[in-house]
């Protein structure tokens, strides 16, 4: 299994607008960073989670030519508004079949609403995304050559939905995981991407040191810090980082082995 991170940082990417502060005007690449998203291939397919506001530049940039389903961490704009540009999946697809989207229960009404000209007749005589929703099951599913164990994350007043993909697991926008989580994920993980928004405090938000942290109690051999803000500096935080950690970048790849070890 790859992945691929198409987009690494917060809801105001970097560079921020307005800002004059190091990281957005240092030139840097790695500091160049879209709204969280991530790409996971397998057998041939794609999986897209989340569709940022980037999502077209993202994909374009990573190659992506066809998705076979999208999973949704949780509805915030960053995480979900370039959900209009997954038509364009559907017409480059020869079968034309809607793409399968996955994601909670409760927030089935939410999506519906907000795009609501895709799934009602509004009389809108343009392209609109070509979508079947399906409600997140409470436990471990399958969408292709892909198993999916889902798991429930505070994220201040919301839930989000965090996933593992076998040796593979992804979570952003949380604070902390539940300790049945811990306890069903712990040592089988060999590399995770989860939310690190920088090195100081936030409310809803896991920071660098409990992201860190996490990574410790699951076992985690690899752990990549995703979702990052301006106050983060690829080449300066990354020589403080324990060596099984490491700051993500938009494009950023990782070749899991087809086991733990």
């Amino acid at each position: 299994m790859k992945v691929i991170i198409l987009g690494s940082g917060t809801s105001a990417g970097v560079p921020v607008i307005a800002c004059s502060c190091a990281v957005c005007k240092g030139g840097q690449p790695r500091n160049q960073r879209t709204r969280a998203s991530l790409a996971l291939q397998k057998a041939g397919e794609t999986l897209l989670i989340d569709t940022s506001p980037e999502m077209r530049l993202q994909v374009l940039a990573a190659g992506i030519t066809e998705i076979s389903a999208v999973f949704y961490t949780h509805l915030h704009a960053d995480h979900l508004h370039g959900f209009d540009d997954l038509r364009a999946f559907f017409f480059s697809q020869r079968k034309r079949q809607p793409l399968d989207v996955y994601l909670l229960p409760e927030m089935i009404p939410e999506i519906k609403t907000r795009f609501h000209y895709a799934f009602e007749n509004t009389g809108y005589q343009g392209a609109v995304p070509q979508v079947e929703l399906h409600p997140i099951p409470d436990g471990i599913f399958e969408v292709g050559p892909f198993k999916v164990e889902p798991t429930r994350l505070p994220h201040g007043h919301v839930t989000t939905c965090g996933f593992r993909f076998e040796n593979f697991a992804y979570a952003t926008d949380f604070k902390k995981f539940p300790q049945t989580t811990l306890e069903k994920w712990r040592g089988k993980i060999h590399s995770m991407v989860a939310s690190g928004i920088h090195f100081g405090q936030h409310p809803s938000h896991s920071v660098i040191p409990e992201t860190i942290a996490l990574f410790d109690d699951l076992k985690v051999k690899r752990g990549v810090l995703s979702h990052l803000s301006h106050e983060v500096d690829y080449v300066e935080h990354s020589a403080v980082l324990p060596p099984h950690v490491e700051l993500a970048f938009d494009g950023m790849t990782i070749d899991l082995p087809p086991t733990l070890t």
